[in-house]
């Protein structure tokens, strides 16, 4: 394995500790992810238990920098923003991605990405009872699974409450290690039952409607709104931008950093220098309706297209 690079997109609970469990494994590994590190994190993310929170960093300057020191073997490489459709020709410097993400919407973007890229990759998500995983090799995608399971798959986002344990993070790295090294050989979801640590394994079959993977469409993602989390809002521009030009538009606000902070009482805002906004309080309309008022309106319309 040491041949092989993985880009890793989400270092929340799941992504961090396979992080942390995986040093060595790898020749390169990507990082990617938009969050800044929160004291919330750190009852499921220990990960991040040596902070200090004297000022904001993002997860990802953070993992860089703690990976580095632990694993001299490896090249840890990161990405400080959202996973957005500019961002899939990031895909072909990898031999594998891993999607830690915690919501639909930003599965179906990255699926979207290693069908066009023909990128294979694992999609793992995590409940309080079971972690299912899905494996694809250019056959069935994330998207056949999904169109199918309306109703069933919430749209929402996971919210893991416990740090991963140890039955599970020996089950999820052999299992991507087997498939990167073709033992499992793609269309194929497994289930581990947290609770009594079997594994159910199932396959799936392309959905010759399928508008991603078979018709070649895109499935109407609007890639800025990345997700409605219990921590937000969160919106990417998928371009640098001048925080100072925002710190004069935005009442209230401070700059720390490469970070822009504005709290209106139970509201607040968080922007980073890389185009990522997090709205807390807001709801999606007041969110967008701020956006506008933010960044040039025909930047945000194109951003919408």
């Amino acid at each position: 394995m040491e041949n092989k690079s993985v880009l890793v997109i989400g270092i929340g609970a799941v992504g961090s500790a396979f992080l942390a469990n995986s040093a060595g494994l790898f020749k390169k590994v990507g990082i990617f992810d938009g969050d800044i590190i929160s004291k919330s994190n750190l009852t499921n993310q220990p990960f991040y238990s040596d902070f200090d929170f004297s000022s904001p960093s993002s997860k990802v300057s953070f993992a860089v920098k703690k990976m580095n020191a632990m694993d001299k073997a490896t090249e840890y490489k990161g990405y400080e923003r959202y996973f957005i459709e500019s961002d899939f020709n990031v895909m072909k410097d990898y031999d594998l991605i891993l999607d830690f993400t915690d919501s639909i919407q930003s599965r179906l973007i990255i699926n979207s990405g290693c069908v066009k890229t023909g990128s294979p990759a694992v999609f793992v998500s995590l409940n309080d009872k079971e972690s299912v995983l899905y494996f694809y090799r250019g056959n069935a995608c994330f998207n056949c699974i999904f169109r199918n399971s309306i109703g069933h798959i919430k749209e929402g986002c996971e919210s893991v409450i416990s740090p991963p344990g140890k039955d599970y993070l020996d089950f999820l790295i052999h299992s991507i290690l087997d498939f990167s090294l073709g033992k499992i050989k793609g269309d194929e979801i497994r289930i581990f039952n947290l609770k009594n640590k079997k594994v159910l394994e199932s396959n799936v079959k392309r959905d010759k409607e399928c508008e991603v993977c078979v018709n070649n469409r895109s499935n109407n993602i609007q890639t800025g709104f990345l997700q409605i989390c219990s921590s937000g809002i969160k919106f990417s521009l998928g371009s640098e931008i001048d925080l100072k030009i925002l710190n004069k538009k935005i009442p209230r606000s401070e700059i720390n950093g490469d970070y822009l902070f504005s709290n209106n009482g139970r509201k607040s805002i968080l922007i980073s220098s890389k185009g990522d906004f997090l709205f807390t309080g807001y709801t999606k309309d007041e969110a967008e309706q701020l956006l506008m008022s933010f960044i040039p309106e025909r930047l945000y319309k194109k951003e919408k297209a």
